[in-house]
């Protein structure tokens, strides 16, 4: 089956609104074992949303829209897409009912404008919106199925949740995707898939994922027998065991967090090339206040010396990256400390190169320095500095615990 969203807003395409709903949507596609196929984004714009959706039209099997069902006068999606498909529009009373009350328990009268919202195509299925007062629509042409959505993705989402993925599961007859993932550290792309070829099994659907220095593989368990999978499963846990960070679809940060419940370790963290991003991560993850006991931002030598209670050279970052890690250490009384310093640019504001990563880590027994080169612009060094980070914890815990 064949799914395509248009996205529908000219704030997509300058870039004032961060499409959203199209991770989500593809997330949860997935974990109803289908797949998001194709995308469009058009802006507020009668042609434009046309052809988008003749594009989608002819190569899905189910379109979904997102956006332009607001009550003003650049919210066309709904209109545009029936008078496209000789549908008419339809005035539900009962939803101007449901509008006027929802004004009214605000204590408001509801403007004119909101009317728009209750036209419905004829014939068409209306889709709860619990969130909102514009609903959703089904429609059903020529086999296929148009789902119009609003676009916030706080009713986006729960719409896609209720209305669209059980109607999904239950009407499709094909075998869903059965995607299974194995995430990689310190291996380059493309001689990742040139070693993997030489053993993968034939006729496996397998895709390569390569983000800010991790990469995912990710095969369909679908195309291969359960001996063909085990066999391929063990042989790359012999050729890259030290590089395989887990065998599942899972932020590097949840996978350190899991580690430290496991052995009961406390942690904290010192920061400065990375601002805060470490311990920003970190924290998204449920139960990181057991393990986290406090991160330290000390972006100016001014802020180091807090950490600092010795004479120490504050231009030798390796030297410096050790001290504040140890006084940290006891400072916070932690298991572990992470200390971070290096130089994201695009100016140097140091003797180091951009991209010059030194990372300390410490417990109570040891410390272990490491340097590093990473390349990119000041947002993707300090991206791929944090995911650093917590793979060099994550070999410290496996190393010595």
């Amino acid at each position: 089956m064949k799914i395509g969203l248009l996205s529908v807003g000219t704030e997509i395409l300058l870039g004032d609104t961060i499409n959203t709903n199209l991770s989500k949507l593809g997330s949860e596609l997935y974990n109803s074992g289908n797949t998001l196929t194709h995308e469009v984004t058009v802006s507020d714009i009668e042609d434009e949303i046309i052809a988008g959706f003749n594009f989608l039209y002819t190569f899905c099997d189910v379109v979904i829209t997102c956006g332009g069902l607001g009550p003003t006068e650049d919210d066309i999606t709904r209109e545009v897409i029936s008078k496209h498909l000789n549908i008419e529009l339809e005035l539900d009373e009962s939803h101007v009912e449901f509008m006027k009350k929802r004004w009214q328990a605000r204590g408001l009268m509801m403007p004119e404008t909101n009317m728009k919202q209750a036209y419905l195509p004829k014939n068409s299925i209306k889709l709860n919106n619990t969130q909102g007062t514009a609903p959703g629509t089904l429609i059903e042409s020529d086999n296929k199925k148009i789902f119009i959505l609003p676009g916030p993705p706080r009713e986006f989402i729960p719409m896609v949740q209720d209305e669209i993925v059980p109607l999904l599961i239950e009407t499709s007859n094909e075998k869903p995707k059965n995607y299974q993932f194995v995430l990689f550290y310190n291996q380059a792309e493309s001689s990742l898939a040139q070693s993997i070829n030489k053993f993968k099994p034939e006729g496996i659907d397998i895709a390569y994922l390569a983000s800010k220095g991790i990469i995912k593989l990710r095969y369909d368990k679908n195309t291969i027998s359960n001996d063909d999978e085990q066999l391929f499963i063990d042989t790359l846990r012999d050729v890259f065991s030290d590089d395989i960070i887990a065998y599942e679809n899972i932020d590097i940060s949840k996978i350190l967090l899991d580690l430290l419940i496991e052995k009961e370790l406390t942690i904290s963290f010192v920061e400065s090339v990375t601002g805060g991003e470490l311990s920003s991560r970190f924290t998204k993850n449920p139960g990181a206040s057991k393990i986290l006991k406090g991160s330290s931002i000390t972006y100016t030598n001014d802020a180091k010396k807090l950490l600092t209670d010795e004479e120490v050279d504050y231009k030798n970052w390796p030297e410096l990256t050790e001290v504040l890690s140890e006084n940290a250490l006891n400072h916070y009384s932690t298991d572990l400390n992470l200390s971070i310093l290096g130089e994201a640019g695009p100016i140097t504001s140091s003797k180091y190169g951009i991209g010059d990563i030194f990372i300390t880590i410490s417990n109570k027994e040891k410390s272990v320095s490491t340097k590093h080169k990473i390349n990119g612009n000041r947002q993707e060094i300090i991206e791929r500095s944090v995911n650093k980070a917590f793979w060099e914890l994550i070999k410290f815990l496996k190393n010595l615990y």
